[in-house]
Parts: C-alpha cells; sequence; structure tokens
C-alpha cells in the first residue's frame, strides 16, 4: 500500500461506515464512541491532542493551567484566588472560537478541556469550607463577581408550528448529558416546548421521554385539527382544540408557581396585535403571576389562523383574571423570535444556544459560527442580501399601495421577522431545509413526532462537547453561589435572633 495516500482514500471505506454508524446510533455514548474512531482515522484525534496552533493562544493557555495546578498542589489559596481573578472568560486567548469545534467530530484540543476543567476544580476548591487562608466573606463577593462577569448560558427555543417537536429532542440529548440551562426561552412553537420543560422537573422529564410518553400526548386529537374558517372563532383551527393539547402536557400554573417547582426561568415571547404596543417576554421577573398556558396560547397565535389571545393571571386570591384585559397578543415569533438581548439584560446571559427550525428563515440559514474564510462570508452575504430583497419588497408595498390597518399592522410584524437574527453562539439546526407549509400547522401523528424528536436528538449530540465546555464554569459558578445563599439562609434561620424582642 502507498503510505502517501491521502488517509480519506485509505479509509474512505470505513469512514464511510463509521459516519453510517453515528446516523444509526441509539444513544449519544454509541454515537460518541463511533464519532471518536472517526476522529482516529481522519487524523483529528491527533489535531486534538497536539497544543500547537493559530487558531488560539495556546501559550497562555498553558501556562494558566499550570499555575492553576501547581497552587491547588500547594494548596496556595491566595495564589488560587489570585490566578481567577486575573480573568474567568469564555474566550479567554481565543479559546471559545465555534471554528476550534469543527476539526473533530467530537471536542476540541485537549489544551482547551484541561483549562476549561482545572478552571472549574480550583474554583471548587476555593469554595471548599477546608480553606481558611481566605476568609469567607472575601470568597463569597469573589464568586458574585466572577459569576456577573462570566455570565450564564440560555437554551433558545424558535417559533417552527409542529417542527417544533425537534426541540423535544434536542430537550432530550442536552438533559441525559447534564447541560440543559436554567434559562429557557421559546416562542410560538418553541413556547410550548419551553412551557412543557419549565413545568415539569427533571425527573419527570426524564421519565416521559423514557416511557415514550411525548409522541403519544403529541399527537392525540391530531386528526381533530381542520382547517375550517370560522368568524366566530376568528380563525382557522378551534382554539378549544389547542386549549386541550396544551393542557394535556402543561399543569396550570404561573410563571412564578413553575419557578418555584423547578428552579428553571422560562421565558415566553408574545408579539402585539395591534398598533402603540410593544412586545413582551414574559417569566418569573416581569410577570410572576400571568398563567402559563395563556402565555403559550399568545404566543402561538399565528395570524388567520388562530385569533388573537387575551393573557390569564392570578390575582392576590388566586382568582383568574383577565391580565390588560385591553390588549391581545399574537405569535410571538414575529417580534424576538430569540430574544437575546432581553435575556441577558434579565439574567446576564452571554452564551446562546439556539434550536432553530423557523420555516420561514430555515431554507436561507447554514451555521456562520463554524465558518470561516470565505465561505462564512458568502455564507453571511447570502442573508443579508436575501434580507434587504425582502425589506425592500415589503417597504414598497407599504409606501405605495393603500392597505388597512390589519394588513398594515402584519406588515409591521413581516419587516420585524425580517430584521432579527435567528442564530446564536451555538446552533442546533436539523438535516431539512423545506418542508410543506400544511405540514407545518396541520396535527402529526406518533411516528411524526416521533421522528422529529429523533432529527432533534441527533442534531444536539455533535454540539455536545462544545455546550459541555462553554457551560461547566458558569455551571460551576452558579452551584457553589447557590450553595452559599443556603447556607446564608440556614443560619438567618438558626441562628442567635440578636435583634428579636427579647433581646431588646
Amino acid at each position: 500500500m502507498n503510505t502517501k495516500t491521502p488517509y480519506y482514500r485509505r479509509n474512505a471505506r470505513k469512514l464511510r461506515q463509521l459516519e453510517n454508524d453515528m446516523e444509526q446510533a441509539k444513544t449519544y455514548e454509541q454515537w460518541k464512541a463511533f464519532a471518536i474512531k472517526h476522529d482516529n482515522l481522519t487524523g483529528a484525534e491527533k489535531w486534538k491532542n497536539t497544543i500547537q496552533t493559530k487558531l488560539y493562544d495556546f501559550n497562555s493557555i498553558r501556562t494558566r493551567t499550570d499555575n492553576l495546578q501547581k497552587h491547588r498542589a500547594d494548596r496556595n489559596d491566595l495564589g488560587i484566588l489570585f490566578a481567577l481573578k486575573e480573568g474567568i472568560h469564555g474566550n479567554m486567548a481565543g479559546m471559545g472560537k465555534p471554528i476550534l469545534y469543527t476539526k473533530a467530530k467530537v471536542g476540541t484540543k485537549k489544551l482547551i478541556e484541561d483549562y476549561i476543567q482545572e478552571l472549574s476544580d480550583s474554583l471548587h476548591y476555593l469554595a471548599s469550607d477546608e480553606h481558611k487562608q481566605v476568609p469567607l466573606d472575601e470568597r463569597f463577593e469573589f464568586f458574585r463577581r466572577a459569576s456577573h462577569s462570566y455570565g450564564r448560558s440560555a437554551l433558545m427555543l424558535s417559533g417552527g408550528g409542529a417542527l417544533g417537536n425537534f426541540h423535544l429532542g434536542v430537550i432530550k440529548a442536552l438533559l441525559e448529558q447534564h447541560l440543559l440551562p436554567i434559562v429557557i426561552s421559546g416562542s410560538s412553537a418553541g413556547a410550548f416546548i419551553a412551557g412543557i420543560v419549565g413545568t415539569h422537573t427533571d425527573q419527570e422529564l426524564l421519565k416521559m421521554f423514557q416511557d415514550k410518553s411525548f409522541p403519544k400526548m403529541l399527537s392525540e386529537g391530531a386528526d381533530d385539527f381542520k382547517f375550517e374558517l370560522n368568524s366566530n372563532k376568528g380563525g382557522l383551527i378551534d382554539v378549544n382544540l389547542v386549549d386541550e393539547g396544551i393542557a394535556r402536557l402543561i399543569p396550570d400554573l404561573t410563571f412564578e408557581q413553575a419557578y418555584k417547582k423547578t428552579g428553571r426561568n422560562i421565558n415566553i415571547s408574545i408579539s402585539a396585535a395591534e398598533t402603540h404596543q410593544t412586545s413582551r417576554l414574559l417569566n418569573a421577573i416581569t410577570s410572576p403571576n400571568v398563567l402559563i398556558r395563556s402565555a403559550i396560547r399568545a404566543s402561538s397565535a399565528v395570524p388567520g389562523v388562530f385569533p388573537p389571545v387575551v393573557l390569564k393571571a392570578l390575582d392576590a386570591k388566586g382568582v383568574q383574571q383577565e391580565y390588560l384585559p385591553s390588549r391581545r397578543w399574537i405569535d410571538g415569533s414575529f417580534s424576538q423570535d430569540l430574544p437575546a438581548k432581553r435575556l441577558a439584560r434579565l439574567f446576564g446571559v452571554n452564551h446562546f444556544i439556539v434550536s432553530q427550525v423557523n420555516p420561514a428563515v430555515l431554507p436561507l440559514l447554514s451555521d456562520p459560527k463554524t465558518r470561516s474564510g470565505m465561505s462564512g462570508s458568502i455564507s453571511e452575504a447570502s442573508m443579508l442580501i436575501s434580507k434587504q430583497g425582502l425589506r425592500a419588497a415589503v417597504s414598497f408595498v407599504h409606501s405605495h399601495i393603500p392597505l388597512g390597518a390589519k394588513v398594515n399592522m402584519l406588515l409591521n410584524n413581516v419587516h420585524a421577522l425580517i430584521d432579527q437574527e435567528y442564530t446564536g453562539d451555538i446552533n442546533i439546526l436539523p438535516s431539512f431545509r423545506f418542508i410543506r407549509p400544511s405540514k407545518i400547522i396541520a396535527g402529526s401523528s406518533e411516528n411524526e413526532v416521533q421522528s422529529l424528536m429523533d432529527i432533534g436528538e441527533k442534531a444536539a449530540w455533535p454540539k455536545i462537547e462544545a455546550i459541555r465546555n462553554n457551560t461547566l464554569i458558569g455551571k460551576t459558578l452558579d452551584e457553589i453561589l447557590i450553595e452559599f445563599d443556603k447556607n446564608e439562609l440556614h443560619w438567618l434561620r438558626t441562628g442567635p435572633k440578636v435583634f428579636s424582642k427579647e433581646s431588646a
């Protein structure tokens, strides 16, 4: 055999077989085992273990890793604190570049993974009560500042009608790897999935995935979805069927009640149905008493298919009331399919994982974060040209053709749809780009639901290690601060009541 023959020609048959094995894998563990073999054959595994590269400052990362390891071995708490104060950043020395996760099927440079793990281990070390060199209050203040500076990750679920079942597969993949963020947003179909996740504990969700409850419950009543215009109902589909479908999977909780149950901050986007209104992001902070089911109904109210919705909330006595009764709301994806700016402001999110199946933009999308050079520039230019063309067409119609108030409002929503960003830092996209419009708003059979879930789960697997590396430090800081808060609350409840009337 000619040893100078390129690896992809020498091993073409083996690589094709491994790629087929990856496609047929039933679990992430199976997929990862085949992917590692693929990396070994292509030379990617060697690339991961080679320190030198022009893609990031490997010398800086190596030095920082060595310093932290040495300080921990020497039990030098002050040295660890100083090294950590130098900076905890997700993109330190360029190590967070998405392109670093495109060179191999699994993971990235081992040095980067070692450094991230060392950061996490050093943070846990410093948080331990065994170490008294640094006072508790000083460590507590450091962790708070570090968390504020580092930020956290969020999962954003796009709209997409029946395609939203794809998101459930993504949720399953992340949940099984303990990588599901505590901040999750959803619009339209994504709002429904976010509502499911935000009202069930991890144990409940895992059980529903394991016993395949989701395909059965989501397909129930699918044959009843008939598109018949009814002026009394204001849309093409009987909203009672929608309410029944939501109720099957989502308990009737407010955002505040759901947060107390699961500890997850779910966020649902809604758009204005009338002029002089602005879109909103509903969650336990901005609208704690709003009922999640009504928020989902509003976020899913596609104009012409479902009528606009008035939100519902619980008053101080727990009685259901209309919330902002003079206002009507429609599909959240028209104004903020991915509400990144609002999540950043409310929850300190600066890293966004996107599960994207919005059919309005899916045909135009590739993953820009994994492209570089000419291919990346062409991809971004194509999206920009497409947006500019659509924007110009909408503006022309708006300016030159007399239209009614409702049509003008619809055009404004279309304009907002065009101007949005539809990708994040890590993007999970389906293998398909086109689907029949009728399938988007039609009911799905049990097999169709399961198929979309499987596609979503497998689409998430190649992103798992990137998500793991990009979320580990934020999760570590959150865990430490939660533990600090628990201990502080315990002390306040059990400590001496020095300010009580009895001691006065």
